[in-house]
């Protein structure tokens, strides 16, 4: 079917069909005869797709999000104004009667499925995506939103769908990682680097009444703490002790012979050199003894397990104090 109602008190329809030309994907849920008789008043469109060539459409309030349904399309940043849109549209009466609102992409089957889920998910603060996702599937069985997609539903649920996406500290350190993957995808440095302990990062703190701090072991000084740890299992332990390793796991070590943490300020002039990977030096003037290495494209631990990005100082340059909170 090319329009579907979605279960629920909203007049609220999801259109798309699987075709193999685009066109004709898209025109199917928005002919004419479909549009007077669902009586539709308010149309998303998400899609890259010119529709100014329905000339029928004129009569319907409009909002375009023109993505492409890839997974590392940004569908998120428009979660709100699209909720808000939708919200405001069902609400807005024509003669006495609430408006109709169609999403739409190409298939129905992802992008405007994603959309309608957020708006599910902003409606209904207590459901989960899985609840949101079964919801829709009820009227439409082959909704299935990409995992980039899913991954971003997720992430708009745990940051509990606020109004302002883009100040949201999840949301920032999301588009963050977004920028490092397309660097290390170019083979170059990201512009822009972060580092956790500063700014709002300083909010990070340990959970544990038992905090360690890792120093120089030739001059002792603090090169970071417990928060800032990059936690792993190494390979070697994570494989089931009844499967029989392999010959690639034969060559890597029980104990991992580095620690790694995250970007620290102290590494800032290295870091800002620009180089794809090098040596972490002491950040004690009077030292500057080598205590570690890093790498944007991610280095493998002596574990077996890949750490990317990665910023790891050697066990054997540096102490592990234990400190207790008073």
């Amino acid at each position: 079917m090319d329009i579907s109602r979605v279960p629920g008190n909203d007049n609220l329809y999801i259109g798309g069909k699987a075709h193999n030309s685009l066109f004709y994907s898209t025109i199917n849920c928005l002919k004419e005869q479909t549009i007077q008789r669902f009586s539709i008043s308010h149309i998303v469109s998400v899609i890259k797709y010119d529709l100014k060539k329905f000339r029928h459409l004129q009569d319907c309030k409009h909002l375009s999000i023109e993505v492409d349904d890839v997974e590392d399309e940004n569908l998120i940043e428009y979660f709100e104004k699209s909720g808000a849109w939708i919200e405001e549209a069902l609400r807005d009466e024509d003669h006495g009667k609430p408006g109709v609102v169609l999403v739409h992409c190409a298939m129905g089957i992802s992008r405007s499925a994603t959309i309608i889920l957020a708006y599910l998910l902003r409606r209904n603060p207590n459901h989960e995506v899985v609840d949101a996702l079964s919801l829709l599937r009820e009227c439409r069985p082959e909704v299935q939103p990409n995992d980039g997609f899913m991954a971003q539903l997720m992430l708009y649920k745990n940051m509990s769908c606020p109004q302002d996406i883009e100040a949201h500290p999840q949301y920032q350190s999301w588009i963050y990682q977004r920028e490092i993957t397309v660097a290390r995808n170019l083979g170059v440095a990201p512009h822009r680097i972060k580092f956790s302990d500063e700014g709002e990062n300083l909010a990070l703190k340990s959970k544990t009444e038992k905090e360690t701090e890792l120093r120089c072991r030739k001059c002792r000084k603090k090169l970071a703490t417990t928060p800032y740890y990059v936690q792993h299992v190494p390979k070697s332990s994570s494989t089931s002790s009844q499967t029989r390793p392999t010959d690639e796991d034969s060559v890597y070590r029980a104990e991992c012979t580095s620690y790694f943490i995250h970007p620290l300020s102290w590494m800032r002039d290295t870091l800002e050199k620009g180089l794809l990977s090098g040596r972490l030096e002491c950040p004690n003037n009077r030292c500057s003894s080598l205590v570690g290495r890093y790498s944007w494209q991610g280095q493998r631990c002596s574990c077996g397990t890949w750490i990317c990005p990665s910023f790891s100082l050697q066990k054997s340059r540096c102490d592990e104090v234990i400190l207790f909170k008073s």
